[in-house]
């Protein structure tokens, strides 16, 4: 019963850490972001922050892990009956908009200041990896009917979606500033409402007359 107790203490210990480290992100920035800084956000010993992680950066990547995690689980349901492009952009312009969503800024800080970094950019790729999977296997759906779906790569035009919503997220939180990626998430959805009748026109031009 003790060890239990004491299993569940240092469970909760550790996800105040992580807590701590999101909101440090977001406040201080990534750079910023130090065994100290986060101590002081989340009113704790800085020794915790190597007793539990080893380092900030294993503290980050872990952080960075269950913001991911958690996003993913109140966007999933959604991507799996998303019906058209409209509906996949209306789903990141939601992602991106969420300012009480408080791991956004986080994610957008991690995943932008380790891409160059070559121990940590892998580690970080691996752990957006499912957003992929997810924006891929939506975009079967919506491309299974499209004549000139078999001729589009899926899972290279996921990755492009993804990395365009990160570009976005990155720089927007520098700009500190939402108003031009709202207008550039509109302007794609209005795009994508009306790429129906061209991808159903240029899909024609696929289509082989059996006679």
């Amino acid at each position: 019963m003790a060890t239990r107790k004491t299993s569940r203490a240092g469970e909760e210990t550790k996800n105040k850490i992580l807590d701590a480290a999101l909101e440090t992100v977001r406040l201080e920035g990534l750079i910023n972001t130090s065994a100290r800084a986060i101590a002081r956000v989340g009113d704790f010993n800085q020794a915790l922050v190597f007793y539990h992680f080893g380092s900030v950066e294993e503290l980050l990547l872990s952080a960075l892990e269950r913001a991911n995690v958690r996003r993913m689980a109140r966007f999933e349901e959604r991507l799996k009956d998303v019906e058209d492009l409209a509906g996949l952009v209306r789903i990141a312009s939601e992602l991106h908009a969420g300012d009480d969503d408080p791991d956004a800024s986080a994610l957008a800080a991690i995943a932008g200041g380790w891409a160059a970094n070559s121990d940590f950019g892998p580690r970080v790729i691996a752990t957006l990896e499912p957003w992929n999977v997810l924006v891929a296997d939506a975009l079967r759906r919506i491309m299974a009917d499209w004549p000139i779906g078999p001729f589009i790569p899926v899972d290279d035009f996921a990755y492009a979606m993804a990395a365009l919503f990160l570009g976005i997220e990155t720089m927007s939180r520098l700009e500190g500033n939402d108003d031009r990626a709202t207008r550039l998430f509109a302007a794609l959805e209005g795009l994508s409402r009306l790429s129906a009748p061209f991808v159903d026109q240029l899909g024609a031009q696929f289509t082989v007359d059996p006679g």
